[in-house]
C-alpha cells in the first residue's frame, strides 16, 4: 500500500516555481525583442497551446513563439541556467570544473576527434562538447585547462549541452567566476513538462516493469564490450576478462502522462542489489514490493531514437517517505 499527497497542494507550486524562472525569462525575452507587452505574449502562448491541444507546457510553447519570431540569443550573455533544449547561438561564460580526456572516432571511414568539458557559473553547470579541431586543440596544448574561465560563443543547445561547432567561439577569459555550483542542477517538474535534455527530479508511482537485461562491461574503464571467437574485447583495454552489469527498465506515472525510466547498475543498488536480479525467486519478491511504490526518481530526459518516445536515464531512485514529504508540504511554499 501507498499513500499519495494530493497533486493540489503546496507541492504543486514547489513545481510552479521552479518552471516559472525559465517561461518567465522567455516571456521576457520575446516581448523585449517584438516589442509586445508580456499579457500580449502570455495570450500567444496560451493560443499556441490552444492550437496544440493543450499538449505542450508553457514553457514549450513559448520556445515555439520565440523560434516563430527569429529570436535568438546571439548578443545576449546569458547564464547556465537560463539556456535551454534548442538555442542557438548562445554565449556564456563558465569556469571549467571538469575536463575529459580527448576521444578519437571513426565515421564514414573518416577519423575525428571531440573533447567535453563541464563549465560552471553562479546559476548552475552544464557539458560543452567540442567538435573543431582549433576549439580541441586549446585543450590538447594546455591553453584552456581546469580551473580556467572560458567564455563561449555561438554555441547550440542540444540533449540538455552546448555544442560548439567551427562558427562557434571558444577563449580563455579573464573573468573571474566565484561560487559556482559544481553539483548537477535538476529541477522538479511533471512528466507532461519534460522535454529533451532537462536534468529532473519527478515524483510518480510505478505502474510497470520490464524484465531486467544484462550486458558484459570492462572492468577497467566500464565500457560495454564486444565478443569474438578470443574471449571479450575492450576498443580501450583490449582483451579483458568483463563484469556482468544490469539495466532495468520501468514506468513511472505522476497522474499528468507516464514515463520510461532506465536505469544501470549505480542506480539499480539503491533499490536492489542488481545480482538479486538474475534470482528469479529474489526478482519475483522486488518486483511484486516495487509495483505501486511512489519514489523520487532524478535523471536525464532524453528521446528514444528507436521508440521516438522520451524516457529517463535515472541517476537517483528513492521511495518516497510519505510522513518526511508532508510534513514538508505542511510548511507551505
Amino acid at each position: 500500500m501507498f499513500i499519495s499527497v494530493n497533486p493540489n497542494n503546496s507541492y504543486k507550486a514547489i513545481l510552479l516555481v521552479l518552471f516559472m524562472e525559465n517561461y518567465d525569462f522567455l516571456i521576457e525575452q520575446i516581448s523585449k525583442s517584438g516589442g509586445l507587452s508580456k499579457e500580449e505574449v502570455e495570450r500567444e502562448v496560451e493560443a499556441k497551446r490552444a492550437k496544440l491541444s493543450g499538449l505542450i507546457s508553457k514553457e514549450g510553447a513559448a520556445q515555439i513563439i520565440a523560434a516563430e519570431k527569429g529570436i535568438n540569443f546571439e548578443d545576449k550573455e546569458m547564464k547556465i541556467s537560463e539556456i535551454m533544449a534548442g538555442m542557438k547561438k548562445v554565449n556564456v561564460f563558465g569556469k571549467v570544473v571538469s575536463l575529459f580526456p580527448v576521444r578519437t572516432f571513426e565515421r564514414n571511414g573518416r577519423e575525428g576527434k571531440v573533447a567535453n568539458l563541464i563549465i560552471a557559473d553562479e546559476t548552475g553547470n552544464t557539458r560543452v562538447v567540442l567538435w573543431d579541431t582549433n576549439h580541441i586543440e586549446l585543450i590538447e596544448k594546455g591553453i584552456i585547462s581546469q580551473g580556467d574561465v572560458v567564455e563561449v560563443k555561438g554555441g547550440s543547445v542540444r540533449d540538455g549541452e552546448i555544442h560548439l561547432s567551427s562558427f562557434s567561439e571558444l577563449s580563455k577569459s579573464d573573468k573571474v567566476l566565484k561560487d559556482v555550483k559544481t553539483e548537477r542542477v535538476t529541477y522538479e517538474k511533471e512528466i507532461s513538462e519534460l522535454q529533451q535534455g532537462q536534468s529532473v527530479k519527478i515524483r510518480g508511482v510505478v505502474v510497470q516493469m520490464f524484465a531486467p537485461k544484462f550486458f558484459n562491461v570492462c572492468p577497467e574503464c566500464g565500457k560495454k564490450v564486444s565478443q569474438d571467437v578470443d574471449g571479450f574485447i575492450c576498443a580501450e583495454h583490449g582483451k579483458v576478462s568483463p563484469k556482468e552489469r544490469a539495466i532495468l527498465n520501468f514506468v513511472i506515472d505522476d497522474g499528468s502522462e507516464n514515463i520510461r525510466a532506465v536505469l544501470f547498475s549505480d542506480a539499480i543498488n539503491k533499490i536492489v542489489n542488481e545480482l538479486d536480479l538474475k534470482d528469479l525467486e529474489k526478482l519475483t519478491i522486488f518486483r511484486d514490493d516495487f509495483l505501486g511504490t511512489e519514489i523520487f526518481l532524478s535523471g536525464n530526459v532524453r528521446k528514444n531514437s528507436f521508440f521516438n518516445n522520451m524516457e529517463i536515464i535515472a541517476s537517483n531512485v528513492e521511495k518516497v517517505d510519505v510522513e518526511k514529504l508532508i510534513s514538508y508540504l505542511e510548511k507551505g511554499v
